[in-house]
């Protein structure tokens, strides 16, 4: 695990340079650089004036493939102001004492061992109470690579996720919260599997698939729910494209393929997947940049390369469509080679 002290600057989470870290500081004013630059929001931490001179900040975490974790304390009673994440779904829990979060009026409190799970409400700014022994464990997903993994679940588009404020680890939501509590313990160590990209990649999907199909949202019955059959025309077409997404299909190549009228086929397949066909194929693509984008790519590879590999020929159409779908522009994903 990397260790960076104050005053080097914190990673981003979005760099994929470096799987883990660990950021300190006894400065008040350099603790808020690091956390504004970890981040990528303007970040402010307030101690406590009579407990100002046991400050000191620890960031441990890690980039866990689709997920940033980590564990946080400040040595002393403070509190943390952040911005609506807009474009993150976060959740935290109390690894030691126990941390207060107030969002639009609302406390959401965690103590060590109580078993729950709190959720950041992405709409409101967040303000969080450390006491002098708290210790916060947070893991955050990018907003779109949430839904578009929830969307090749269920097959259809969907609208931002609701929460509840917190919820207890009870029935399939312990197997959320002992992954939580893994990566957190494994955090905690000076080194360890997570060290590995490879190990942090699957984690990180294990971690994501489990918090879809654990944690209470408008989708989880839908999620929990046994998959409706495909037409035999639609599932036909659907196999190919995911079997081959970069191969240059047409709509009239995958009306051929599926052996109905191409406007049937159309019809169907945005019945069952929520989406246009075209659009489906296009999105199995863009997942498919994003996965080589975060992996280990050999040395001079550009986005380009990756794109044009997918099946993508107008490079600036396919920014934005990125952007669109992943939250980033595309050479913010790219490992630096």
């Amino acid at each position: 695990m990397t260790e960076h002290a104050a005053p080097a600057p914190g990673p981003k989470p979005q760099d994929g340079t470096e799987t883990a870290f660990s950021l300190t500081s006894q400065d008040v004013d350099q603790g808020r650089e690091l956390l504004t630059g970890f981040y990528q929001l303007p970040v402010v931490v307030d101690p406590q004036l009579t407990d100002i001179a046991r400050f000191h900040m620890r960031l441990r975490g890690a980039r866990v493939g689709a997920a940033a974790f980590g564990i946080m304390d400040f040595g002393s009673r403070a509190t943390l102001l952040t911005p609506p994440l807009d474009g993150l779904y976060a959740f935290f829990g109390a690894r030691a004492d126990h941390i207060v979060c107030v969002q639009r009026d609302q406390a959401t409190r965690s103590e060590r061992g109580d078993g729950r799970v709190g959720v950041v409400n992405s709409f409101d700014p967040v303000m969080a109470h450390f006491n002098n022994g708290t210790e916060l464990f947070q893991v955050s997903f990018s907003r779109a690579t949430v839904e578009a993994e929830l969307e090749e679940e269920i097959g259809h588009a969907v609208t931002k996720l609701r929460f509840p404020p917190a919820f207890p680890a009870t029935g399939p939501l312990r197997t959320y919260h002992a992954i939580l509590t893994a990566v957190a313990d494994e955090i905690a160590q000076p080194t360890g599997l997570l060290d590995r990209p490879s190990v942090a990649d699957r984690l990180g999907a294990a971690l994501l698939t489990t918090m879809l199909h654990t944690s209470p949202h408008q989708y989880a019955d839908e999620l929990a729910a046994p998959a409706a059959p495909s037409p035999r025309p639609v599932r036909r077409v659907t196999e190919a494209m995911r079997a081959d997404p970069a191969h240059p299909f047409t709509a009239v190549e995958l009306a051929r393929l599926s052996g109905v009228p191409l406007r049937s086929l159309q019809a169907a397949f945005r019945a069952h997947h929520g989406i246009p066909m075209m659009t489906y194929l296009r999105h199995l693509r863009l997942d498919g940049v994003h996965r080589d984008l975060h992996s280990e790519l050999a040395p001079g590879t550009t986005v380009a390369d990756v794109a044009t590999r997918w099946g993508f020929t107008h490079l600036s159409r396919f920014s934005a469509y990125y952007s669109s779908r992943h939250g980033a522009l595309p050479s913010e994903h790219l490992r630096n080679n």
